[in-house]
C-alpha cells in the first residue's frame, strides 16, 4: 500500500461536531465516524486507536497473538488518505491510546517496562527518537494512569494522587495533587479515571471519578458510578462542574479540538444489563447537549 508521509496540516475549528473525525474500538477493528454519527466506517484491525489533531492520520495498535489490548505490542499508522499502513514500533508493551502531540510531530503513549512499570515513551511519526520521558517512580509518581497532551506540549498522566506534567524533554513541569484540582472528589479517583486537558485552554480539565449511581444502576451493576467533571484551575481548588447525569456512567473522556465537546464511553442505567454496553458519547463543554454517537470504546478525536 501506498504510504504518504506528510506532517498534519493546521486544525480547523468552528465546524461543530460534524467536523470533528472520532477513532474508536470495537469488535477488534478501528472504526471512524464524525461528531455527529455520520461516515461510520470499519478501518482495519486494531486496538486502542488515537487520531492525529487533523483527523488525517490514525495511530493504533496490533496484537501478535489474538489475546486483545494485553497482548497489543505493535504501533502501526494508517493514513486516512492513501489508506496505507506503517508499523511505527514493535516490542511495545501499551498500557494507553497513543496521544498525538498538538503540531502532530510526536506520538506519546503510556506503556509497561519489563518489570511492569509504567512509563511514556515518545517517538517521530517515521518512528525515530524512540525514548522514555518520565517513568513511575520520577518525581515520587506512583503507577500512572491515563495520558493526554496539553496544547503547551505537555502530556499529563496522574497517579490517583497527582498529576504531572512532563515536557517533550522529559522534564517534570508540574506536579499538581488531585486534591488541590478536585477536592473531596480526589478521593473518587481510580486508575480507569481518565483526566484530560483542553487543547485550546490548558487551564480546562475534564475528570473522571466515582459518584454515586441510581438505585437502577446499583442493583444491576453491585459498584459505584463513574462520571464526569470540568474543572478550571483558575477558579481554585474543588471548584468543579458534573457534565454528565446521574443515569449515565462516564469514562475516557477526550476534548474536541475546538474544545468546546467533550467525547467519552459510556452507558445508561437502563443499559447496564446488556451485552453490547458501550457507547461513545457526546456532550457539551459545560453541560448540556447530551448525545449517543455510536457503539464503541477508546474513542479519540480530531478535527477536519
Amino acid at each position: 500500500c501506498l504510504w504518504l508521509l506528510a506532517w498534519p496540516g493546521p486544525v480547523r475549528a468552528g465546524s461543530g461536531a460534524a467536523g470533528d473525525v472520532l477513532a474508536f474500538a470495537r469488535g477488534g477493528a478501528v472504526w471512524l465516524c464524525s461528531g455527529d454519527g455520520g461516515g461510520r466506517r470499519e478501518l482495519c484491525a486494531g486496538l486502542l486507536p488515537g487520531v492525529s489533531p487533523d483527523g488525517r492520520i490514525v495511530a493504533f495498535f496490533r496484537d501478535g497473538d489474538g489475546k486483545g489490548q494485553d497482548a497489543a505490542d505493535g504501533l502501526w499508522l494508517h493514513d486516512l488518505a492513501s489508506g496505507g499502513e506503517r508499523r511505527l514500533a514493535e516490542g511495545i508493551a501499551a498500557y494507553s491510546p497513543p496521544v498525538w502531540s498538538p503540531d502532530g510531530r510526536t506520538v506519546a503513549v503510556l506503556t509497561r517496562d519489563g518489570q511492569g512499570r509504567t512509563q511514556i515513551e515518545a517517538m517521530g511519526l517515521d518512528g525515530s527518537g524512540r525514548r522514555t520521558l518520565f517513568a513511575e517512580g520520577d518525581g515520587g509518581s506512583g503507577f500512572l494512569c491515563s495520558l493526554s497532551p496539553s496544547p503547551d506540549g505537555a502530556l499529563v498522566p496522574h497517579d490517583m494522587v497527582a498529576a504531572y506534567w512532563v515536557g517533550q524533554d522529559g522534564r517534570l513541569k508540574e506536579k499538581v495533587p488531585l486534591e488541590t484540582i478536585m477536592g473531596s472528589l480526589a478521593g473518587g479517583v481510580a486508575s480507569s479515571h481518565g483526566l484530560a486537558v483542553c487543547p485550546t485552554d490548558p487551564g480546562l480539565l475534564v475528570f473522571g471519578h466515582s459518584a454515586p449511581g441510581t438505585p437502577r444502576f446499583e442493583r444491576v451493576m453491585h459498584e459505584p458510578n463513574s462520571a464526569l467533571s470540568i474543572h478550571d484551575r483558575w477558579t481554585g481548588k474543588g471548584k468543579n462542574m458534573r457534565i454528565t447525569p446521574q443515569d449515565i456512567t462516564a469514562f475516557d473522556p477526550v476534548w474536541s479540538m475546538d474544545g468546546k465537546r467533550v467525547y467519552f464511553i459510556g452507558y445508561r442505567d437502563t443499559q447496564a444489563a446488556e451485552a453490547d454496553l458501550f457507547r461513545v458519547w457526546r456532550v457539551e463543554r459545560f453541560g448540556g447537549g447530551l448525545r449517543e454517537v455510536t457503539f464503541g470504546e477508546g474513542v479519540s478525536a480530531g478535527a477536519r
